[in-house]
């Protein structure tokens, strides 16, 4: 795949693994997906969680790239927005999971914004004591921050992320192409983040923004690669040095 990035995360946890950045991914992930499979020795069975919006937009691309290997994806959709990261869903995708006789070696892939990936990230974490998890963010915030480091949680009454635990994946897949169909806000939300991590971290990389904020602002493919990757590479830093939210990070 041209212009391929992968970002190595070190958790000195003995679960390292990569974010591979890149457009047209969704389309080119069967390959990498059935390779994890075989290798790993998971079910070829994988359960696709996500949301109707992104169920329209993206999940076809993902499956076909599977099915058409041999892969059998099922697919759970659960409700759009924050109120979806609850217990209730949870429960109704753990029911799914249950019905399609889900093992310990089903693969669980998050497809959708930082909700899918927390919800479906807290399910694969405790559905029999943890199943394979595959992060697919979708939304520039996702890719630059909530699909790395292992944070998944659901929300409990009016407290945010009050129940949740740390549960690395196996892969985060990031496909830029999937952020021209973003929302002017969610896309300036995700923006805010990025901009974080040259304030904080990286004096060179905010500059750059500065001198790119045209072609930020229009989406421009390969600055927006550029842009993740980076984003990826300082979260990986902040990752590496308290993977479990005990000091800096």
């Amino acid at each position: 795949i041209p212009n391929l990035h992968c970002v190595p995360i070190d958790t000195h946890l003995g679960d390292d693994y990569c974010v591979l950045i890149g457009q047209n991914l969704l389309e080119q992930s069967g390959t990498t997906l059935l390779s994890i499979f075989e290798r790993s020795g998971y079910s070829q069975k994988p359960v696709v969680v996500t949301n109707p919006l992104i169920n329209q937009l993206y999940a076809g691309k993902l499956i076909e790239s599977m099915s058409h290997l041999g892969l059998e994806p099922a697919i759970v959709i659960v409700p759009d927005g924050e109120h979806a990261k609850s217990l209730k869903t949870a429960s109704y995708v753990y029911d799914n999971l249950a019905a399609k006789n889900a093992t310990r070696n089903t693969p669980v892939l998050a497809l959708g914004g930082g909700v899918i990936g927390d919800l479906a990230g807290f399910v694969a974490s405790t559905y029999m004591r943890g199943v394979p998890l595959v992060q697919i963010p979708t939304t520039l915030l996702a890719q630059v921050d909530s699909s790395i480091g292992g944070k998944v949680a659901v929300n409990h009454h009016k407290t945010k992320n009050l129940i949740g635990s740390f549960y690395n994946p196996e892969l985060v897949i990031s496909d830029i192409s999937a952020l021209a169909t973003l929302p002017e806000r969610d896309y300036v939300e995700g923006l805010a983040e990025v901009v974080k991590y040259g304030v904080a971290m990286d004096r060179e990389f905010l500059l750059f923004m500065e001198n790119k904020s045209r072609q930020i602002l229009e989406r421009e493919v390969e600055t927006l690669e550029y842009l993740v990757k980076r984003s990826c590479e300082l979260k990986a830093k902040v990752v590496q040095e308290d993977p479990l939210e005990k000091g800096p990070r």
